[in-house]
């Protein structure tokens, strides 16, 4: 009769226990040290050993050879336990039994001592399924159990069980099992059933698997059953997801801009029947992929093969890190769009017109050191000889840079408001006339009167000099004002160089 890989490849003693080492070499060391303790509970999600790990313990203190790390896997009780017949190693399936009476039943055999071997123990898979009155009736047994008894629990969930349960169990917390493990243990599988597959396919199944050795045997078992032993093609159609190459033309084409490609590419994306939420998913992460190669953090790569990482460094070298990481927010906001629209069609070319409309980032430390460079050679243009003589725009990404209008006094007065020049005094002149006396004859009407006439008369003179200095002054700030206005509009256009067109909108906003 025919067993699926999951079953039969199931871990029998901890060495064979992929992708845990902590909690092995914990559960290693409590049965050499004879401290195993009366209540366990392992958490984590599906696949990842909780079940396999409670049977290898329940072998290990019961073993004709026991308590060993490495039971023989031969004796009744070995045996027994692996098949699950065993009457004194019972699994109870806590989400078909949540009531309190399943509690009340185990609560009046665990008084019994075992009937063949050394302990007798409970091991309750999705022990958080229980009801409150189930866990009520359960914590004074498992706080005080009789010396013969164990409790083994286990939990995809362990925030729904009680603290009074938790508090009376040492926890261990099971992580996801990494991709490139996964990926090993398939190879030796493989090798093991006489099945040739290739690296890429290997690696998409573990990929799939989302950290779980169970899941990736069971995509394994569907793919055999579809290609036979001899696995050469691509089988992300069978498994319901976008070929590779799909996915790498279309990344190709984003990068390019290729509003045509895209199309085309999405059409026959949906055309071909494929889940446009996977799609969308496997777009994003190997988009993340490209990122990580960019941050130069390769080795944080688990789910690609040396050839395919090798494949994505031309591609990063395209875009900025911002640029990867706003076309990564795109992708995973477009999830929730998908919801709300009832053509996914539409929402895969939505979805594409984003990414390729994502505007142009730079490094904003190249732009600072640019601008640096350009207002110290456009202060001291003695330091570029090749700027003598040139006039026009400058070009900051080239050596030679091209020289502003004649340069110009910064601090120039008119800066600030003008200051109200005062009209200068009049001129004091020493007059040394000598005045007849007043004899009836002068028709001056004496030297008061002859005076002021001339008094009046400096005084417009000094008037209109002082309205010719301050035109000056005004003439003078009107050109540094032209000058600095077009000095301004040249180093605007040398910025539009450096940030592209939408300077404009800053451009316009300043006018």
């Amino acid at each position: 009769m025919y067993q699926v890989l999951a079953r039969k490849y199931r871990p029998k003693i901890f060495d064979e226990i992929a992708g845990q080492d902590n909690i092995v070499q914990t559960l290693k060391n409590a049965v050499i040290h004879d401290r195993i303790a009366h209540a366990y509970i392992f958490s984590g999600t599906r696949g990842v050993g909780k079940t396999s790990i409670a049977r290898i313990l329940a072998k290990s203190i019961n073993c004709e050879n026991g308590p060993t790390i490495n039971p023989c896997g031969v004796c009744s009780a070995c045996v027994q336990i692996q098949n699950g017949s065993s009457v004194d190693v019972i699994e109870i399936d806590g989400a078909s039994n949540t009531g309190v009476d399943a509690i009340r039943d185990l609560k009046e055999n665990i008084i019994y001592l075992p009937q063949s071997f050394k302990y007798k123990i409970y091991i309750i898979d999705e022990v958080h399924m229980l009801s409150n009155s189930a866990f009520n009736a359960l914590l004074k047994t498992l706080e005080e159990p009789p010396a013969h008894a164990k409790f083994i629990f286990a939990t995809t969930e362990l925030h729904k069980v009680p603290e009074t349960i938790l508090s009376r169990c040492q926890r261990f917390n099971f992580k996801r099992i990494p991709t490139d493990i996964i990926y090993r243990k398939l190879k030796e599988i493989a090798a093991a059933e006489d099945i040739s597959v290739t690296d890429e396919n290997l690696m998409i199944m573990a990929s799939l698997a989302d950290g779980s050795v169970r899941d990736s045997l069971t995509t394994f078992d569907t793919i055999i059953s579809y290609f036979g032993k001899d696995i050469k093609e691509d089988i992300s159609p069978v498994l319901g997801l976008t070929v590779k190459a799909a996915i790498v033309d279309l990344t190709y084409a984003i990068f390019k801009k290729d509003y045509e490609a895209s199309i085309k590419l999405a059409k026959e994306i949906h055309d071909s029947g494929a889940d446009i939420r996977q799609f969308i998913k496997q777009l994003a992460f190997y988009i993340r992929n490209i990122l990580i190669i960019k941050l130069k953090y390769k080795d944080l790569i688990n789910d690609m093969t040396d050839e395919e990482i090798n494949a994505l460094i031309p591609l990063a070298g395209q875009k900025h890190s911002e640029e990867l990481l706003d076309m990564i927010d795109i992708l995973l906001n477009s999830d929730t769009k998908y919801q709300k629209i009832s053509s996914p069609s539409l929402t895969l070319e939505l979805t594409l017109f984003r990414l390729i409309n994502i505007p142009p980032k730079h490094n904003v430390t190249e732009l600072i050191n640019k601008i640096d460079k350009f207002i110290s050679l456009k202060t001291n243009p003695a330091e570029n000889p090749k700027m003598e003589g040139k006039t026009g725009k400058f070009n900051l990404n080239d050596e030679a840079l091209t020289p502003p209008p004649p340069a110009f006094d910064s601090s120039f007065a008119l800066r600030q408001p003008l200051p109200k020049t005062a009209a200068p005094a009049p001129a004091q002149t020493d007059r040394q006339v000598k005045i007849a006396p007043n004899d009836g004859n002068n028709t001056h009407g004496g030297s008061d009167e002859f005076f002021a006439h001339f008094d009046k008369i400096d005084e417009k003179l000094a008037q209109e000099n002082g309205k010719q200095e301050t035109n000056a002054l005004i003439d003078d700030g009107i050109k540094a004002n032209e000058a600095e206005k077009l000095d301004e509009s040249i180093i605007m256009e040398s910025i539009k160089d450096i940030f592209g067109k939408d300077i404009e909108r800053i451009d316009r906003t300043k006018k």
